[in-house]
């Protein structure tokens, strides 16, 4: 799997000539090297523009957690994906009252760093959090989540951009 973005970190090691070559297996574990993983880590800027922030949901930052646990489901996530998702993302939220979520999309994951995997998975679905803290609520409009159905051979991707690392 190759992936379109200048990776800084990754777990495991990731050769930007060749990406990362590995067997997946049906229970969702990775081969790569001898070693196995049940995910893949990747850090790093997309060679692709950042899309521009248009919609999302504005709450108390105390109620973000429980929000973006229900916003998973409504992505698609299973409860593993989506438990390993806020056990990462949980203690990362902002310090301020309120908290600013959007979700980019499978599409748009494409544009701004595409990934090339062979075989060619029958679904793929990528999640990605975007969000920052406020002092004050914003009007901005709500946006519509869509799931994507799994069919067969699926890849599943999330992640996030936390407002206090940029590279």
């Amino acid at each position: 799997m190759k992936v379109g973005a200048d990776v800084k970190i990754s777990i495991p090691t990731y050769d930007p000539t060749t990406g990362w070559q590995g067997v997946a297996r049906p229970d969702g574990s990775l081969t790569i090297a001898g070693n196995t993983y049940n995910s893949l880590f990747w850090e790093g800027p997309g060679y692709g523009e950042y899309p521009a922030i248009v919609s999302g949901t504005i709450v108390p930052t105390s109620m973000a957690v429980g929000v973006i646990r229900t916003q998973l489901q409504e992505l698609g996530l299973t409860e593993k994906e989506s438990a390993d998702f806020l056990e990462y993302w949980s203690d990362k939220m902002p310090n301020k009252p309120f908290t600013r979520l959007t979700w980019l999309t499978t599409s748009q994951l494409n544009e701004l760093a595409p990934l090339a995997i062979t075989p060619k998975p029958d679904t793929l679905i990528r999640v990605f959090l975007d969000y920052s803290g406020l002092d004050t609520p914003m009007d901005l409009p709500k946006q519509e989540l869509l799931t994507i159905p799994r069919n067969g051979f699926t890849v599943v991707e999330w992640g996030g951009l936390s407002p206090y690392k940029l590279y």
